[in-house]
């Protein structure tokens, strides 16, 4: 070998070398990015899973809030049928009290006129 051909020996070694470490350099740089991104990925599954159980939980509350919405509107149609029931029943027995007042009213002036007439 010639002094020619050993430093191009040499100095393809040394290429090689850079490049191998650039190519670590890189490769780090990957695993670092790499790194991050699952930290990363950790810390949004940690807050999808607070989300989820916060979904779940208003779920719950809505649920109990249909049902007791519906059992409010049944029972308050339930209480109205029954006032509407005891107004009726008042107006009934308002109407006989009002025609029995109405009939002693109508005897009693019917027996003033037949007395003042006599």
């Amino acid at each position: 070998m010639t002094m020619t051909e050993v430093r191009e020996h040499g100095s393809q070694l040394d290429r090689i070398e850079t490049s191998l470490g650039d190519l670590r350099q890189l490769n780090a740089q990957i695993l670092d990015r790499l790194t991050r991104m699952e930290e990363r990925q950790n810390t949004h599954a940690t807050e999808m899973g607070k989300l989820e159980a916060r979904v779940d939980d208003h779920s719950d509350r809505l649920r109990e809030l249909e049902l007791l919405v519906a059992v409010a509107d049944k029972t308050g149609k339930q209480q109205h049928r029954a006032l509407m029931g005891r107004w009726s029943a008042l107006a009934a027995v308002g109407m006989l009290i009002l025609g029995a007042a109405a009939s002693t009213v109508g005897k009693v002036l019917a027996d003033l006129l037949q007395s003042g007439s006599s």
